[in-house]
């Protein structure tokens, strides 16, 4: 494709300036890169002080003069999704300083959390037979490194980000429901798709919220006034030596069991995590780092929306108890930070998993953030997961679960049902305890026997008896405890709830785990 070249636009207008430096931008304005379809496009960089800046893609061309610290911005009128490849072309005083290639028009999502949103799409189930398929130009993805993290928002994303084209080449390092989605969506719209990539792995949520956000939250104020104070006392080389004893032991430990035959002793997280020089806590924990370094960087770049998987390094203890306060702070942070309040935020409910932590409360506090937050989604994985593995190798149906609620419920597409039952109430009555639903028009459908179900008697939780009758569950005492009085009941309140997931829709969606109390 033949690219016109706009040179002598603003080569006539400044021919008399022979000022010029480099101009420089964010890497996410790099070869390859995708711009969201049909939303004003945020452009900004650096270049001399007080330069005249001009950009122009396809057919607009804007000016604007830089600042005293040489930062510019300068925004485009909204463009239609395409297929063609076009440039962006950026000026400094009417001299050609940047020009970005192959840059598509479609739809683009962020994705946040920790490393089930990150979990790269080889090993997943399906990702072997993804990544022969994976030749779509159209589909592309922002990478940048995943350990970054830093205490000063910064300007870029480090050295080594870059956008990619999915090919057979590409796709095996990208995150596994990011490409699954994105697939997907690329296919049912018929218009491009890009990807920008900012999980970290074990993250919480605290590392994500800037020091400017946690205003009104106690435990986030707490933890920062505490983190300031260990980062002022902080030694690392004491730290760093300290370590080192424990990595001794801990081989020394290792050499003594395979000597006497015996199991290697699991290495302990203050061994696998070595000290760094910047913080006394890990990336994953130390307050507002990692937004500054990967989310400050891409903030206002314009988006649909963002995707989400985490909660499991929130999963419990002071954190938990907040975790809707959080949740919805890292929403209206975020938003704030795009200057959007309306862009999506869709999330993936934890699955089930046999391992620590409080994952009953906290997929029904997940779910209560989508009922108070408004433009958000949830996909409820449930009957997904695996019992000794905190990282489910099914990310397909995760991928696509989030991508038939993008679909409905940001692009309109009509007969469409992407959740599955909703828990709304119990009524009791002398027949037992009547779970409603809400059915988003469809049927309930038991599949085997009923089970899932507990009842709470005399302040104690106790197995239940369930019959599916119409658009109701009644739910009942076991028969050793017939007749008793129903203090409550709930569904699924466990970590490991997947051999007992019983109820959907016709649609094959799980019910939502849930609990209610009188």
């Amino acid at each position: 494709m033949k690219i016109r070249k706009p040179a002598l636009f603003f080569s006539a207008i400044f021919a008399a300036s022979a000022v010029f430096a480099e101009i420089v931008m964010p890497r996410i304005f790099s070869d390859n890169m995708m711009f969201q379809r049909d939303m004003p496009l945020k452009i900004w960089g650096k270049a001399d002080a007080g330069a005249r800046v001009g950009v122009e893609f396809k057919d607009q061309k804007k000016m604007v003069k830089a600042s005293g610290d040489g930062s510019w911005s300068i925004e485009l009128a909204p463009v239609k999704g395409s297929f063609d490849p076009a440039e962006l072309v950026v000026f400094e005083n009417g001299k050609e300083g940047k020009r970005i290639k192959n840059v598509l028009v479609g739809e683009v999502w962020v994705l946040g959390g920790q490393s089930n949103m990150e979990w790269r799409l080889i090993p997943t189930t399906d990702g072997e037979a993804a990544k022969a398929r994976a030749k779509y130009p159209a589909l592309r993805y922002f990478t940048q490194p995943s350990g970054t993290f830093t205490p000063e928002k910064q300007f870029d994303t480090p050295e080594s980000s870059k956008w990619q084209e999915a090919s057979p080449d590409t796709v095996a390092r990208w995150s596994g429901v990011g490409f699954y989605f994105g697939e997907q969506l690329m296919k049912d719209l018929e218009v491009p798709v890009g990807l920008i990539e900012t999980p970290l792995g074990g993250s919480a949520m605290r590392a994500w919220i800037p020091d400017e956000a946690v205003s009104g939250i106690p435990f986030l104020e707490e933890n920062l006034a505490n983190f300031k104070k260990q980062l002022a006392a902080y030694d690392y080389n004491k730290a760093l030596a300290e370590w080192k004893k424990r990595s001794d032991a801990y081989e020394a430990s290792v050499k003594a069991a395979k000597a006497e035959g015996k199991p290697v002793p699991e290495k302990p997280w203050n061994v696998r995590n070595k000290p760094n020089k910047l913080s006394p806590q890990r990336p994953q924990e130390t307050p507002g780092w990692l937004y500054n370094a990967k989310i400050a960087p891409i903030a206002g770049f314009a988006a649909r929306g963002f995707l989400w998987y985490q909660g499991e390094s929130d999963a419990g203890g002071k954190s938990l108890e907040c975790f809707e306060e959080q949740f919805a702070r890292i929403i209206e942070t975020w938003r704030k930070a795009w200057n959007n309040d309306d862009m999506y935020f869709f999330w993936v409910q934890l699955a089930s998993f046999g391992g620590s932590g409080d994952w009953a409360t906290t997929r029904w506090k997940q779910y209560q953030t989508m009922r108070s937050v408004q433009k958000t989604g949830m996909a409820n994985i449930i009957d997904l997961g695996e019992e000794k593995d905190i990282h489910p190798r099914n990310k397909t149906d995760v991928g696509l679960r989030l991508e038939k609620i993008a679909l409905r419920d940001v692009y309109g597409v009509k007969g469409l049902y992407p959740y599955g039952p909703m828990f709304k109430m119990v009524r009791y009555t002398p027949k037992g305890a009547e779970v409603v639903y809400d059915l988003d028009g469809r049927k309930l459908v038991g599949k085997g026997d009923p089970r899932g179900f507990e009842v709470k008697i005399a302040g104690e939780w106790k197995p239940a008896k369930a019959e599916l009758v119409g658009k109701r569950v009644i739910v009942n005492p076991a028969d050793a405890e017939k007749g008793a009085k129903i203090e409550g009941v709930r569904y699924l309140w466990k970590k490991w709830a997947l051999p007992d997931v019983w109820l959907f829709n016709d649609q094959g969606l799980p019910a939502l785990s849930f609990i209610a109390e009188k």
